[in-house]
């Protein structure tokens, strides 16, 4: 069993972002990352967190916009479109989970030419007819997982839990892109059987897959995140029986510095070629 080490992943991204950050005009630094959240989320708030921390650290400017879920829906709409319309706001996100489903529906609110993180439906529309050029970062987080173990999927069987707008749906829409036919478990339980060569997990249930439940050789990425006792843990229990697995990609500490790294390169409009993460054999 080997644990996913994102650090030269991450190292090779923040080389490509701070040269061409370095290469930026005045004006191209006054575009501002506008960062919506509503409600009080605790994990949500310390994703917000690494998110601006990162920002600063190569002197991008994000703003951060907190929308009270109290709040009607209406309103809640009405702000989120006054936020998007700002010309300074060259492109956005709303952060997950939002408090009640019922606001969904705002999340197509975000202009196409701002959809960093393409959660609105009609960005997927345009990627699926091939017109939209950025992919979805928990997307190209989990080719880096894949590209450093020269991991080739096809004909692999892959098991998705978590069927969410922001990791489940696209990375199966990207998987069946490519020929691969994933299978959600959208009932899983702690203690179910889990037979896979890769499993992709994004749950937000604390400890909810334990390794002794899992084949042997099977693969484990992990972009579940919750808080338990004041720390950050993810849907796959570390704890548990883990030497007959593979690959192993953590949380915290594995999907999450690439998933923010690969946000930020959208809202820069980066290309994402030419980087090698291949793992030396």
């Amino acid at each position: 069993m080997e644990i996913f080490d994102a650090s030269k992943c991450t190292t090779i991204l923040d080389q490509r972002i701070k040269t061409h950050v370095d290469m930026l005009s005045e004006s191209d630094l006054n575009n501002v990352l506008g960062i919506i959240q509503v409600g009080d989320n605790p994990v949500s708030e310390s994703y917000i967190k690494l998110k601006i921390k990162y920002c600063q650290r190569f002197g991008i400017r994000a703003q951060l916009f907190k929308l009270d879920q109290n709040l009607s829906d209406q309103e809640i709409t009405d702000n989120i479109t006054s936020i998007f319309a700002r010309p300074e706001i060259s492109g956005g996100i709303i952060q997950l989970p939002l408090p009640r489903t019922s606001l969904n529906g705002v999340l197509n609110l975000i202009p196409l030419k701002k959809d960093i993180d393409m959660l609105s439906s009609n960005t997927w529309v345009q990627y699926d007819e091939g017109k939209r050029s950025i992919t979805s970062p928990v997307v190209l987080a989990m080719r880096a997982f894949l590209d450093t173990y020269s991991i080739d999927i096809h004909g692999m069987s892959i098991k998705i839990i978590g069927r969410g707008r922001l990791v489940g749906v696209p990375i199966a829409k990207y998987l069946l892109s490519q020929g691969v036919n994933p299978e959600f478990l959208d009932d899983y339980t702690t203690g179910d059987s889990l037979k896979a060569d890769l499993a992709i997990t994004s749950t937000g249930i604390a400890r909810l897959i334990k390794g002794e439940n899992i084949n042997e050789g099977c693969s484990v990425i992990d972009f579940g995140s919750s808080i338990v006792d004041g720390k950050t843990v993810g849907d796959f229990d570390l704890s548990s029986k883990t030497d007959h697995l593979k690959f192993i990609s953590p949380s915290p500490g594995g999907m999450g510095p690439l998933v923010l790294r690969y946000l930020i390169m959208n809202f820069l409009g980066l290309e994402y070629s030419n980087l090698d993460f291949q793992q030396s054999q």
